[in-house]
């Protein structure tokens, strides 16, 4: 077997093969004898009509589709192995020539890309480093306040903020219990906010000191699912198509390499979360829709992935 490739931008592979005879040869003449098997002449029960009389009935052209099916299978196969590489798209196969029983034919497909990562430890503990003190104002405090004694207005009438109000809401026996409550959820809040902000950062840079190039297969596939959850609000504040089109596809981009590079970071550092972790976690609902167990395995299998690896990422201080 011989065989050339080139690589091609979005993490596509042009490949080029060509089997010969007696590589061919055998798949032919497996496919040849079962098509001779499944042969009906009259007078003839299958299988025991004389062999040139039955040649005549034979396909030859399904004969040749068949064998040519499971030899570029096979080829394929050895070559992605030998190469190292995992195809994320079903190959677009063309045959080229076929003469002498071999055949010459070649192949499109995307692959998982290579990732060169950038310092992310190094990235990690400056950007972690830009981390910023919360603190609860008062008027925070006051605002949630307002906002729960509006939620308990009777009619016209609205309560006051005592220590009657606090025992209402449950477990509080005055005021300032109901405050010190209050404060610490706002700051929590904040303090997530600011997390969310951290890890935002330390992943842009981290993926523009990176070196990935896109499989376009994995950005539209994003685009697509993007599409379907944000395009009609979208369009309903009054972007136009083309806005749309041009907002969602740099956010798929930016996805998938965020998701590449973290994937690249858990395997370099082993931080792959284990069958009980997975297992551990509950609830198969995944932006609206049901999962069936392999994808919701997978989505979970992610998240865990993901936050093993942002814990490490924050661990860089």
């Amino acid at each position: 077997m011989k065989s050339s490739f080139k690589k091609l931008p979005g993490s596509r592979v042009e490949l080029e093969v060509n089997l010969e005879q007696k590589e061919f040869l055998p798949y032919y003449q497996a496919a040849y004898d079962e098509a001779l098997k499944n042969i009906h002449l009259k007078g003839f029960r299958p299988g025991t009509a004389p062999r040139d009389i039955a040649d005549a009935a034979v396909d030859k052209e399904k004969v040749f589709n068949e064998a040519a099916k499971e030899a570029i299978r096979w080829s394929l196969d050895e070559i992605t192995k030998d190469n190292e590489w995992t195809l994320i798209d079903a190959p677009q196969v063309e045959v080229e020539d076929s003469k002498d029983l071999g055949i010459t034919y070649k192949a499109r497909f995307a692959v998982f890309p290579e990732i060169k990562l950038g310092n992310y430890k190094k990235i990690a503990k400056r950007v972690l480093a830009e981390k910023k003190e919360q603190i609860v104002e008062p008027k925070e405090i006051d605002e949630a306040l307002d906002w729960i004694r509006k939620s308990r207005k009777t009619g016209e009438q609205l309560p006051e903020i005592n220590d009657e109000l606090a025992k209402s809401l449950g477990k509080f026996q005055n005021v300032d219990e109901l405050r010190k409550s209050i404060g610490d959820g706002v700051k929590m809040e904040k303090e997530y906010k600011e997390q969310d902000r951290l890890r935002i950062k330390m992943m842009e840079e981290i993926v523009k000191d990176s070196e990935i190039d896109l499989p376009e297969v994995m950005v539209e596939k994003t685009h697509q699912g993007l599409n379907k959850q944000y395009a009609p609000a979208l369009k309903a504040a009054g972007k136009s198509e083309e806005e749309i089109g041009k907002q969602l596809h740099e956010r798929a981009r930016s996805n998938v390499a965020t998701n590449l590079v973290l994937y690249r970071i858990a395997q370099t550092e082993k931080l792959e979360p284990t069958p009980e972790e997975v297992e551990a976690r509950e609830g198969r609902e995944h932006f609206g829709q049901k999962l069936d167990e392999r994808s919701h395995y997978q989505y979970i299998y992610g998240v865990i992935q993901n936050e093993k690896v942002f814990a490490f990422l924050e661990s860089q201080k």
